[in-house]
């Protein structure tokens, strides 16, 4: 504890020796949860927190300097030193753990009215397949002429590679990216038009130009997003370069005629060979797939109170294959509010993976819901019920149930019980369901507040 003080201390003196103007930004959520099943019982924290210190420099000039910073109470750091014998073998492994504030920067700013300059210990992003978050770097610094809507990044994905007062030949240095993106806005059409180079050794530079539209002055949203990528390769094993590209548009058309609103959709994504002159970023998680299809659909919303209807569906032809597969989406939904605490609704998503094959690549899985609140007392009662047909054919065990019930001791402490046969998927979604012999249950007590 007292380390942590004297951290504190150590932090804020720094800021006032320098004549800065400290302004912390703290926000999250924090409580405890009690669950009790049949087998077990639970009691877990809840703590989600963003904590965090935007310091302003006090400056005579016409320019503002800032920095961010963010700030870790206990930060527990592990280090593993192994141990020789007189032979130089293992013996043991020696294991330190120290227990202290961390304290990591995340940015400084130099801004003027007409430019700024900008530093982030990590890459900072001109759009998704130039500098993203899914490639690395140790460091970047960004130019905004804003004026003209301009802005320069130079992106270090390796340290430590220059050394002080060496000599040598000059060579491009390795591990870079160098972009630049222009801010679209011309006679009411808004985008961004980026370019970005990689370069990180002789076997692999890699170009990208990508442009974006995400507003038209048409009727109607229309967008659009365009890349080509190609990636170099300098070596007598491999071709001598690849490319990528991909083209992606999107229109709808509202027609509001209250209470009906009628929306008519279509898209065209093309995409090929991202995987190959992306593979960072793919294994990273932006999606990279070879992918070619048109979209067509027309939604249609109904809400007259207490009733609401939706209908929402997608038509894809894949053209990725020699032969074209027709797939479709269709998914109804009918709610109705039984009153300001209380709503009953169905939707039942249906898809056919293959319309040539209908009757075997047939899935819906309709979904019944009921939320009652409980008049004068903080009461809720709900319900919910699945039945998965995959493919074809009901699943093993095709209906899902599920009950819940929750009191509200007062706005932040609350106590319930759920009973269901539901599976989840990794998201929390309902995807499956046990026998009903495997019904489950758990009891919780939960206390949370927001700060």
């Amino acid at each position: 504890m007292k380390k942590v003080l004297l951290s504190l201390l150590v932090v804020f003196a720094s800021l006032a020796l320098f004549a800065l103007e400290p302004v912390y930004d703290v926000s999250g959520t924090a409580g405890f949860e009690f669950k009790m099943d049949e087998s077990a019982l639970d009691i877990e924290k809840v703590l989600t927190s963003d904590l965090s210190i935007n310091v302003s420099f006090t400056t005579e000039l016409p320019a503002t300097l800032t920095a961010g910073f963010t700030f870790s109470p206990v930060t527990v750091t592990t280090e593993s030193t192994p141990v020789y014998d007189t032979d130089s073998a293992t013996t043991d492994v020696l294991t330190s753990v120290v227990v202290e504030p961390g304290l990591s920067l995340r940015y400084v700013q130099y801004e003027e009215e007409a430019w700024l300059l900008r530093f982030e210990p990590n890459v900072i992003a001109l759009s998704n397949y130039t500098l993203s978050g899914y490639t690395n770097a140790v460091g970047s610094l960004k130019l905004g002429l804003k004026d003209y809507g301009v802005n320069l990044v130079l992106a270090d994905r390796l340290a430590g590679e220059v050394t002080p007062h060496a000599t040598g030949d000059f060579a491009i240095p390795g591990n870079w990216i160098l972009g630049a993106s222009y801010d679209l806005d011309v006679s009411g059409v808004k985008g961004l038009v980026a370019g970005a180079y990689k370069f990180e050794d002789a076997t692999n530079n890699r170009v990208t130009l990508e442009g974006k539209v995400t507003e038209v002055p048409v009727p109607g949203s229309l967008s659009a997003d365009l890349v080509f990528g190609l990636l170099n390769f300098g070596d007598d094993t491999t071709d001598d370069s690849t490319s990528a590209y991909r083209v992606d548009l999107a229109y709808e058309y509202p027609l509001e005629m209250d209470p009906v609103t009628v929306t008519p959709h279509v898209g065209f994504t093309w995409q090929n060979n991202l995987e190959t002159v992306y593979a960072e970023e793919g294994g990273a998680g932006l999606f990279v797939a070879d992918k070619q299809e048109v979209t067509a659909g027309v939604d249609v919303s109904y809400l007259a109170a207490p009733l609401t209807v939706d209908l929402t569906d997608k038509l894809t032809i894949n053209l990725l294959d020699a032969t074209p597969v027709y797939s479709l989406a269709l998914t109804p939904t009918v709610e109705y509010a039984i009153s300001d605490l209380s709503v009953v609704g169905v939707e039942v998503p249906v898809e056919v993976a293959d319309l040539t094959d209908f009757a075997s690549t047939l899935s819906i899985t309709p979904h019944g819901y009921l939320t009652y609140g409980v008049a004068e007392v903080p009461v809720t009662l709900a319900a919910d019920v699945y039945y998965f047909f995959e493919d074809g054919e009901p699943e093993e065990n095709p209906i899902a149930y599920i009950a819940n019930v929750s009191y509200a001791i007062n706005d932040y402490i609350s106590a319930g019980a759920h009973l269901g046969n539901e599976t989840l998927d990794v998201y929390g979604n309902v995807n499956g369901a046990d026998t009903l012999a495997d019904l489950h249950w758990y009891l919780y007590l939960k206390a949370q507040f927001k700060f």
